[in-house]
């Protein structure tokens, strides 16, 4: 009987060590990524339908030689568990019947699994630790790619996930999504920070990455998800800033919903500004109901608890480019603008520009992620908006000055309702957090509710190279900073009297 079990024990550690030396999890892994892709391709409505037919015709290629790949790896492995049973039988040491009978014992099969599963698990969790971070968007599955795929296959798919939502979700009813609050500026201005800040207020509701990729419907995705019990590592976010997220992190995908309502705007090289003008009662109507979708989304979630979320936060920072549009089509809202000094702003710019062209040439999953929910900040998405005086085509993207003479233009432009905005400056965030977000806590009517500031900001000075720059232009923006400036510390002084 003991020789049995060893043998046994043999043939069991033969087949798993031939399916782990053929990497059969890495095969299988590629055919579902195949099988994923090609059906991914069809519902990716940036491709042409030639496109689309050699897509599909790549992964029938891919799924039959895969299929071959696992027949022999599998055929192998059963050899390898054969062979000591085989050779046991023939040295007399223990019947190979002998041997099956053991095998096919109920409480040696639960034993055996339970054991093989906990060393699998125990290697796979060494092989993850001893492996560099990577980007959350890389770290998408195939089934996840699939599944953002089919979300972003077309606006109506999202439009339809929202109505869904209110029909099968009626109750309790939707709440009022009075004084939204929407945090805007160029990118790397530190709006994510002021986010995350912001984020912590107890009445504060805003998007997380728990919403991915049916952003529209954030309550129905959650439960069909699997709501709190869908989790994520904590890793590193894309930009390679240091900042670590996970599925309740607060992130962007308003810029879904502007997308869906005007498509043309984003087709050409750039982006055109909004105007008043241009409001959409149907768009406005959209966007409100979802404001109340987000608060009631983080109120299931929150549970029971005395204070409920009822403020609206997003960080856009396409917002930007449509200050006089919200102003006309939200009035009770509040919009924040974080300022960063120029020339540290436009290096940041310029660092996540390579960066991102990078990461968009090795993965194309990250271009198309980037794009679906609309961030065209970097890369070779860039579309710049139009701000006034700014001609891009007639600069280089890869130069400080590009980015230099886009946050003049930008906040030139940002300037002219200076009486409408909350200005914050990077440096006072930096230098004294509390008072600074307290201040604003203040004058958005929130509650701050004990939080330590600190943790959300750099404490050292926001210095760059100034002779990156020329010199022409770095005044130009020093300009506009100083008026920048001048507003922001008026608030603070009106706030103090």
């Amino acid at each position: 009987m003991t020789q049995a079990i060893a043998v046994s024990l043999l043939a069991v550690a033969g087949f798993i060590i031939a399916l782990w030396w053929t990497n059969i999890a890495g095969i299988a892994h590629k055919i579902v990524g195949a099988s994923m892709a090609g059906v991914a391709a069809l519902l990716d409505n940036q491709l042409s339908d030639d496109a689309k037919e050699a897509a599909a015709r790549r992964a029938g290629v891919q799924l039959i030689l895969g299929g071959l790949n696992l027949t022999w790896r599998i055929a192998l492995a059963l050899a390898a568990a054969g062979l000591p049973i085989l050779l046991a039988d023939l040295a007399g040491l223990a019947p190979g019947s002998a041997v099956l009978d053991v095998m096919l014992r109920l409480d040696y099969i639960v034993i055996v699994s339970v054991l093989a599963f906990a060393a699998v698990k125990i290697v796979s969790r060494l092989r993850r630790s001893e492996t560099p971070q990577d980007n959350g968007v890389s770290q998408y599955s195939p089934v996840d790619q699939f599944v953002h795929n089919l979300a972003f296959s077309g606006p109506t798919v999202q439009k339809a996930a929202a109505r869904i939502e209110a029909r099968l979700m009626p109750r309790p009813p939707m709440p009022e999504a009075a004084n939204p609050i929407f945090v805007t500026s160029l990118a790397r201005g530190g709006t994510t920070a002021v986010l995350n800040a912001l984020h912590d207020a107890p009445e504060v509701a805003t998007h997380t990455y728990r919403d991915m990729p049916f952003v529209t419907a954030p309550v129905l995705w959650n439960k069909l998800a699997g709501g709190q019990r869908r989790g994520v590592r904590r890793q590193q976010r894309a930009h390679g800033d240091g900042m670590k997220i996970d599925l309740e992190s607060a992130e962007a995908f308003e810029e879904v919903i502007w997308k869906i309502f005007w498509p043309d705007r984003y087709k050409g090289a750039s982006i055109p500004l909004w105007e008043a003008v241009d409001s959409d009662e149907q768009a406005d109507h959209f966007l409100r109901r979802h404001m109340s979708s987000i608060i009631r989304a983080r109120n299931v979630q929150a549970g029971s608890q005395s204070v409920q979320k009822t403020r609206y936060c997003s960080k856009n920072n396409a917002n930007i480019a449509r200050i006089p549009y919200l102003l006309k089509s939200f009035p009770d809202c509040r919009i924040v603008v974080p300022v960063r000094r120029p020339e540290s702003h436009a290096e940041s710019l310029l660092r996540q520009h390579n960066n991102f062209s990078k990461l968009q040439s090795r993965d194309s999953f990250v271009t198309r992620y980037m794009a679906d929910i609309g961030h065209f900040e970097f890369g070779d998405l860039h579309k710049p908006f139009l701000f006034s005086g700014f001609a891009p085509d007639q600069k280089d993207t890869h130069t400080p000055d590009y980015w230099l003479q886009y946050w003049t233009s930008a906040f030139q432009d940002l300037f002219a309702y200076k009486d409408k905005c909350i200005f914050l400056l990077q440096d006072d965030l930096r230098a004294s957090p509390r008072a600074t977000m307290e201040g604003l806590y203040d004058t958005l009517g929130l509650s701050p509710d004990g939080q330590s500031f600190e943790q959300y900001f750099h404490s050292k000075p926001d210095l760059a190279e100034a002779e990156r720059f020329d010199p022409g232009h770095l005044q130009d923006a020093h300009d506009v900073y100083s008026a920048l400036v001048e507003c922001a510390h008026r608030d603070q002084l009106q706030k103090v009297i």
